[in-house]
Parts: structure tokens; sequence; C-alpha cells
């Protein structure tokens, strides 16, 4: 599985002197990278594959972190916390990751029962990537902001749907788990969030 090019046993490794940084790149660039372009690359990406555009987003966000020379680890999935544990040698960063495809343009997720949204958030070495996923690779957006910060826009953005009529003049369910982070809306914020450095402030 490529996964295990970028387990966490690799980052030790390389934070040990076994394995140098350029050949876990190599690695890389030869199994993982192809085979995340070929589950993107083979088809339009259509509703209902999330599992396909979420596994593209966290492949290409650990791409990201390793060009930067950033030792990133893949969490085994489903972890609740995180997708990827990345470390620069002196600090070590949980980061997950939320991916859209082009074409929309809302990023999505499932409140829990208690109405939280991220679990163990922290407000230190706790970060959200959003990506927006495209045909083109040259094309690609990532967004690197804390996670406490896409908590706070999420949960403004629900109180203010909740209470928002709907089209046709119907209260909005205020129940639903559904919470989104629309673009559009926040496109002038997200600007200020480009500069992957952030991880390390």
């Amino acid at each position: 599985m490529p996964e295990k090019l970028l387990d966490t046993n690799a980052a030790v490794a390389v934070l040990n002197g076994e394995t140098s940084i350029q050949q876990l790149l190599t690695g890389v660039e030869k199994t993982f990278i192809p085979i995340a372009r070929q589950q993107f690359m083979t088809g339009p990406i259509k509703a209902g594959e999330g599992t396909l555009i979420g596994n593209a987003g966290e492949y290409y966000v650990v791409a990201e972190l390793l060009k930067r020379r950033i030792i990133a680890a893949l969490a085994p999935r489903n972890s609740p916390a995180f997708d990827i544990l990345a470390t620069n040698g002196d600090k070590t960063v949980k980061v997950r990751v939320k991916t859209k495809s082009e074409g929309y343009n809302d990023w999505q997720w499932g409140a829990k029962a208690d109405e939280s949204i991220f679990q163990h958030l922290s407000e230190k070495e706790d970060f959200t990537v959003l990506v927006n996923l495209t045909n083109e690779t040259k094309d690609l957006a990532f967004y690197i902001l804390p996670t406490a910060t896409v908590d706070d826009w999420l949960k403004k953005d629900f109180s203010e749907w909740a209470i928002t009529p709907s089209k046709k003049g119907q209260p909005h369910d205020g129940n639903t788990k559904k919470r989104t982070l629309s673009y559009k809306k926040h496109q002038d914020q997200l600007k200020n969030y480009v500069d992957w450095d952030i991880l390390w402030k």
C-alpha cells in the first residue's frame, strides 16, 4: 500500500538519520503521487465519490509538505483527530484535510451528537488544510488555517443560516448536522491563509 511510504515509521526513520529526506521524496514521487493522480484523473469527479476526493486531497497535501522538506505521515484511516502528522524536526503539528472538487462551492463537515465538529480540538499545533481539487494540478488551491479558526467560522455561519429564512420563506432546519464552509463567502479571508509557514509560527 502506498500509505506505508508515509507512515509514522518513515517519519521517525528520517528523524533518526536512517533514511534521508531525498530517499523518502524519491519513493513518494515514484509510487505515491502517480497513484493519487490516477485515482483522481481516471474519470470525472461525481457526487458520492467522497472517499476518492478525500484521499486525493490528503495525498496532495502530503506532497506539498514533502516538497517543502517537511516530514509528513498519513494517519491510520479514520483517525478521529487528524489526517496527517507533520514535523520540521523542531515542531510537530497535526493536520486535518478537507477537500472539495472543482465546481462545488462548499467544504462539508458533519457535526457530532454534542454539536462539536472537530474531535480533540486544540488551540495549538492543530491545523486544517482546505483543498480545492481541480483537473489540472497547476490549478490546485490549498488554504492552511488553524482548526480553531475553521471551527469558529463554521459555527458562526451555521448560526446565521439557521435564523435566515429559506428562499421559500420557510425556516431552516436548525437540527441538521450538516455544516458547510462557503468558498464564495470566505474567499477574501482565505487569501490570507495560503502560506504553509503558518504551521511553524
